[in-house]
């Protein structure tokens, strides 16, 4: 099947299931309540709980979500199952789990001050409750970094070109924040901006790809790269 008409498809797809299946699990479970401040305004401190504008927002949501599951677990379909069961694992999986999941994850924070989820099952379910969503979610969250690591170091060192541009969207990020949230620029110009940035940081990237040696340190080319990875999650 040609990719477009496979991509249009699955968002046509998308979109009708958003306007009805979502608006079905936004009245029956959790509505929403414009009339309620949300933590970012309750609890304002500029740093952890800070309001932000609607595109930004969505944003660091998109991000946020792109986990193991709809990432690497695709990726592993197509190699065993062939790219229909991966594009039916994304177009009902999406619709049917990860964005009831989250809709609700992220509901039950707001609701309660913005909390974890380990502190909302104290409040609710009592300490030991919190104890093990605790050590679930540390688990959980040590399994997929080292997952993401071992594949963004791989892919290093298969394609060193990328190198550069991955690392320059960390500066290109802290100029983003800064233009909009301290010089007070608008939207459409900070993102022409970073938007130019990342094609100069694609174009180092291309003319200057960075290749490690085999071994360094006693370490392979791969297990260097890891361990940068997790030096920067440490900062992050």
């Amino acid at each position: 099947m040609n990719s477009l008409l496979l991509t249009a498809i699955i968002v046509g797809w998308l979109i009708i299931a958003y306007n009805i299946y979502g608006r079905f699990i936004e009245k029956r479970l959790v509505e929403p309540d414009d009339s309620k401040q949300t933590p970012a305004h309750s609890r304002y401190d500029g740093i952890d709980y800070s309001p932000a504008k609607t595109p930004i927002l969505f944003g660091h949501h998109f991000s946020s979500i792109a986990g193991a599951g709809p990432i690497v677990g695709p990726l592993i379909g197509v190699m065993y199952f062939g790219w229909v069961v991966s594009s039916l694992w994304i177009a009902l999986g999406s619709v049917f789990i990860g964005a009831v999941h989250d809709y609700l994850a992220l509901m039950i924070s707001i609701r309660n001050d913005g909390n974890s989820i380990s502190h909302t099952a104290e409040k609710t379910l009592g300490k030991v409750s919190k104890g093990v969503f605790a050590i679930f979610l540390w688990l959980t969250l040590v399994l997929v970094v080292a997952i993401f690591a071992v594949v963004c170091a791989q892919t290093f060192i298969a394609r060193p070109e990328i190198v550069i541009p991955t690392f320059g969207l960390i500066l290109i990020a802290i100029l983003f924040g800064y233009t909009i949230y301290r010089l007070k620029w608008p939207i459409p110009i900070s993102t022409v901006l970073a938007l130019v940035l990342v094609a100069v940081f694609l174009y180092i990237g291309e003319r200057v790809p960075v290749v490690l040696p085999e071994m360094l340190l006693g370490l392979t080319a791969a297990d260097v790269w890891f361990w940068v990875l997790m030096l920067y999650c440490i900062f992050a």
